[in-house]
């Protein structure tokens, strides 16, 4: 039996190895043509964090020089006159490559001399954020948090960063509403309906996971821990009933619909980690406790059958849950959430079903976009992330570009 289980597990490694080798020659094949933009998402910059973390894991340095080559072309399209618009914002796209570069640089995959100066994005950066500031536009995708990992990579390099994660704080936290007895929470206000969303996505949890960063970087930790505290007790005091609704929480309070979302942008599971992330930093052993419980419950209510994710991808499809179980299981060390990961993670050769030229994966909401396709966010250059990410355990991973680092 141990010799089966063994042969099995070679065999599934040098599976999901074949599979990674012609979704990095696919990618590299079709990026100079599809993918125009500089960002992560929907960019070169996928394609060229694909190919500097395939260097690591092979040892071959011609993915460094693939890697290279696009740098150079990422840096080109910089200039505003060429970028179009396509599931992208230019702003949202220059905090992503900035991030990109950092990391790059800080892990060894490029060159610390590149050359590649981070002012002109501090600069167009800072003022990003204080416009969505002003209009008390917080979201990650067209908001001030969409900016916010970059500010984290920067902040300790740039006052002027600094100050402006400074800024966005004390923005967050003038802007909270409700009380210490019910919850803090905020409004999401550039949809046409203010709401109050709970997951990773608009709302509270969010809110959470930026407040655990900056955190971590030692900024205002007493109040952020007042934010933590209290935000956790608001998403706890508006849990809806599982077995009715599908989920523990609500997309937004009052939408008390079935909700079979489970991916990094809606659903229960994201608002989960920041939970257990939040109560790990507040050494908060009552809400750890019921944020484990809370996971453990997404494990028999999500499976594949019955389930809303129609694709691989990294934002909407079967990579999600897989990289949230991952981390969650880095938070907590529990197995049953690394067992969850690896259920999630074998879903993922089985979508590839579709009669296309992105070796039969296909993009659900996307598949009328080739950038969609071949990208980070919904597409092949996320998925071969992925699966490295896998092969590692988790070292070369992409955690950071995922709202969960």
């Amino acid at each position: 039996m141990e010799l089966l289980k063994k042969y099995e597990s070679q065999s599934a490694q040098k599976s999901t190895e074949t599979l990674l080798a012609n979704i990095v020659t696919h990618v590299n094949s079709l990026t100079g043509t599809v993918l125009h933009n500089f960002g992560l998402g929907t960019g070169r910059g996928g394609a060229l964090l694909l190919n500097c973390h395939y260097a690591k894991l092979t040892g071959d340095d011609k993915y460094y020089e693939v890697a290279e080559k696009l740098l150079l072309e990422s840096i080109d399209a910089l200039n505003p006159a060429k970028y179009k618009a396509i599931l992208s914002n230019y702003y949202g796209d220059l905090s992503e490559f900035g991030t990109l570069i950092s990391y790059l640089q800080e892990k060894g995959h490029l060159d610390q001399d590149t050359g590649f100066s981070f002012d002109e994005f501090d600069a167009l950066l800072i003022d990003r954020v204080e416009t969505n500031i002003e209009a008390k536009n917080f979201g990650i995708g067209t908001g001030a948090l969409s900016i916010s990992s970059y500010l984290l990579r920067r902040l300790d390099s740039s006052p002027e960063i600094y100050r402006c994660t400074l800024a966005l704080f004390e923005a967050i936290y003038s802007s909270r509403e409700g009380d210490k007895d019910n919850g803090y929470y905020w409004t999401t206000n550039y949809f046409e309906e203010p709401r109050v969303y709970t997951g990773l996505a608009h709302g509270n949890g969010m809110i959470i996971n930026f407040l655990c960063s900056i955190h971590e970087k030692g900024i205002e930790k007493e109040r952020c821990e007042e934010l933590m505290r209290y935000a956790i007790r608001f998403l706890l005091l508006n849990k809806i009933d599982p077995d009715q609704y599908g989920s523990n929480f609500p997309l937004w309070i009052g939408r008390n619909e079935e909700t079979k979302n489970h991916c990094v942008v809606y659903g229960d599971i994201g608002t989960v980690y920041a939970i257990i992330k939040a109560a790990k930093i507040l050494n908060d052993s009552v809400a750890l406790l019921e944020g484990i419980d809370l996971a453990y419950d997404t494990i028999t209510r999500h499976r594949m059958e019955g389930s809303t994710l129609k694709d691989a991808s990294v934002k909407y499809g079967v990579s999600s849950p897989y990289l949230l179980y991952s981390r969650i299981y880095q938070l907590t060390g529990i197995d049953t959430f690394k067992k969850a990961a690896n259920y999630w993670f074998s879903q993922i050769s089985k979508m590839n079903k579709s009669d296309n030229e992105y070796l039969g994966f296909n993009s659900y909401f996307f598949d009328k976009y080739p950038e969609g396709q071949l990208g980070f966010g919904y597409g092949l250059a996320g998925i071969g992330l992925v699966l490295i990410q896998y092969l590692t355990e988790g070292e070369l991973s992409i955690n950071e570009f995922t709202w969960i680092p």
